[in-house]
């Protein structure tokens, strides 16, 4: 729970002070980033299972909204409405009294950055991108409301995606840039299946 609400707090804080934030959104970043964080950090270590609600694309939904919930009541975050919050000066007060701490900086920096790369997407194409995760189509394919990412197919995917690109291209990508060429991927399919729609 405690590790919830501070991922939590990180994400409201990297986006940004006055800024209505939609809970799924919020929660869809928060997986997204933790099937992608093996990857882009370089790592081997492996994640845990994560619940999905496979009708509304959000991970981890009763850990995440406990922990909301709890922020809620310390005052960190206002409820707008049913669909939305704001972070208060509490929280903002709150993040920056860790930031002594080196692995909060790192932590707070890399979710800043991934947060600068997918809030460029519409909330619309952040679902899509939540419901193209191959982990999330693994288990919905298997009709399954749990992901494991200790076998994770997004990293998998991402470190096959650069090996066969740096071969091709001749150089070294930055693994951000193999991550975000797979969100562009994924946003020309859901731009092709609108106009497909229409």
């Amino acid at each position: 729970m405690e590790k919830m609400r501070y991922l939590l707090s990180l994400f409201i804080y990297a986006l940004k002070r006055n800024s209505k934030i939609s809970i799924n959104t919020l929660f869809r970043y928060v997986y997204i980033c933790s099937a992608s964080c093996d990857y882009l950090d370089n790592s081997e270590r492996k994640g845990n299972e994560v619940i999905i609600d496979k009708d509304i694309g959000i991970a981890d939904y009763s850990i995440l909204f406990e922990a909301m919930q709890r922020l809620n009541e310390s005052e960190m975050i206002t409820m707008i409405d049913s669909a939305n919050i704001i972070g208060t000066d509490k929280i903002y007060i709150f993040v920056e009294s860790l930031l002594g701490q080196e692995r909060v900086r790192d932590d707070l920096n890399r979710i800043t950055y991934f947060v600068g790369v997918i809030s460029n997407y519409s909330e619309d194409v952040v679902l899509s991108i939540f419901y193209n995760e191959p982990n999330v189509v693994e288990a919905t394919n298997r009709n399954e409301s749990v992901v494991n990412l200790k076998n994770n197919k997004l990293y998998e995917l991402l470190t096959e995606f650069e090996k066969v690109a740096n071969e091709e291209c001749g150089k070294n990508l930055d693994r951000y840039d193999v991550f975000t060429t797979w969100l562009d991927y994924v946003f020309e399919k859901y731009v092709e299946g609108k106009v497909k729609n229409e």
